[in-house]
């Protein structure tokens, strides 16, 4: 059963001992005699000895299974989770997510499959995803128009006070111009919220005042 996992899949498990020497806590994977480490890096902040967790594999390290709580591939799964009523009548899909290091913030994008606002529809099972992190997620509503993605990728800043977005495709990069009162909101806390829509969209996003 092990060999079959993959990186992404979600486990559950045990916390069964605090490894200082690795900055990890190792983990008993439910149902086997496996341990697998789950590094401090990559662990929710109230990770404790005999906790039960769920984590999602995130690489091989010569041999040994890395799991995180802060992947893209775990926001991913637990939103998938969260959500399984919806996606199972093909109402929304969750396309992306991405974060940053250390922000303790994650954007996670998700498509509507029947012309329903996904946001909104998804808002009442969030709850349930958030039991999985102590990350801040953002919902954000997927689009094909790259400008109004870009747009609202930069949620929870407000869509209404962007100006303009220029958007180049050859050079995946965009500079958006919004009201300087709201500057703040856009770029976020150390740049954590500009950043993270980049990572989401692959692209190089500038915030600049609007004249």
């Amino acid at each position: 059963m092990i060999p079959t996992l993959k990186v992404g899949y979600l486990v559950p498990g045990t916390i069964v001992k605090r490894l200082p020497h690795y900055d990890a806590f190792a983990v008993l994977l439910t149902g086997t005699e496996v341990i697998a480490l789950l590094p401090d890096r990559y662990a929710n902040k109230k990770s404790l000895l005999g906790q039960s967790v769920v984590a999602a594999v995130f690489r091989f390290d010569e041999g040994r299974m890395i799991l995180s709580q802060r992947s893209p591939q775990y926001y991913r799964r637990i939103l998938e989770l969260a959500l399984a009523p919806l996606i199972s009548e093909d109402k929304v899909k969750v396309k992306r997510a991405a974060s940053v290091e250390n922000g303790g913030f994650v954007k996670i994008s998700v498509q509507s499959m029947n012309g329903i606002d996904p946001v909104k529809e998804s808002m009442p099972y969030l709850k349930d995803a958030r039991m999985y992190t102590d990350s801040t997620i953002t919902l954000v509503r997927h689009s094909d128009d790259i400008k109004q993605y870009i747009a609202n990728a930069l949620a929870p800043a407000p869509a209404g006070k962007i100006t303009k977005v220029i958007y180049s495709g050859n050079l995946r990069e965009a500079t958006v111009r919004v009201d300087p009162q709201y500057y703040g909101l856009f770029v976020g806390k150390g740049g954590v919220n500009v950043a993270t829509a980049a990572k989401l969209l692959d692209i190089k996003i500038f915030i600049k005042k609007a004249d």
